[in-house]
């Protein structure tokens, strides 16, 4: 959507808080009134707002105003190279290139997109799916996270086990990873997987 000018911006706050307040949008010499204008100069606004997708318009009713939904903030995030649903292995350092994703599936103060190689956590993440991280140092247990075991990197849940660490797939054929209690220093948390972002095609 196109950005608004100040005037615009206030007429469309009007007819949302007027739609919110009534259940109903105002009608065109209403909008004139609130702000003191012709009805005239209400029209050329009203145009530049439906042309700039924040209002519709249906044709032959005194009150055919309405509001389009609010797009969703988009975020941008790096995606890298594969990280594996199975044995450990290298992930390139530079980013292959960056994604837009809705702000609400991307929160944290850093997220990437990583592809998945392996079937190691199917079926809950298949080999080809993306996964969202979000960098922290720690992870729950019993999430699922993105693992450096010594500079090599996996996709695995957390588990305690005594003084071990078991990193886990959902893949019941696949070995768990035991890091025992003298190789902890070892193990590095990249991240904890916030989301799967499967594209359709």
């Amino acid at each position: 959507m196109n950005l608004l000018t100040p005037r615009q911006q206030e007429i469309l706050d009007y007819i949302r808080d007027f739609q919110d307040r009534y259940g109903y949008p105002p009608s065109r010499r209403e909008v004139a009134g609130h702000f003191g204008i012709y009805p005239g100069s209400v029209q050329d606004h009203l145009k530049a707002l439906i042309r700039k997708g924040h209002l519709k318009r249906e044709p032959n009713r005194s009150r055919g105003l309405s509001l389009n939904p609010a797009p969703a903030p988009l975020r941008i995030v790096p995606r890298y190279g594969a990280v594996a649903a199975g044995r450990p292995r290298l992930v390139p350092e530079e980013a292959e290139d960056r994604v837009t994703l809705p702000a609400d599936w991307a929160r944290g103060e850093e997220v990437f997109l990583l592809r998945v190689q392996g079937e190691s956590m199917a079926p809950t993440i298949l080999s080809g799916d993306q996964v969202i991280v979000r960098r922290q140092e720690q992870v729950p247990e019993g999430a699922v996270g993105v693992f450096r075991v010594d500079n090599e990197v996996t996709l695995k849940r957390l588990y305690k086990e005594a003084d071990n660490i078991l990193l886990k797939g959902d893949n019941p054929v696949f070995t768990p990873l035991v890091i025992e209690r003298q190789d902890h220093a070892g193990l590095g948390i990249i991240g904890q997987v916030i989301g799967i972002y499967r594209p359709v095609i």
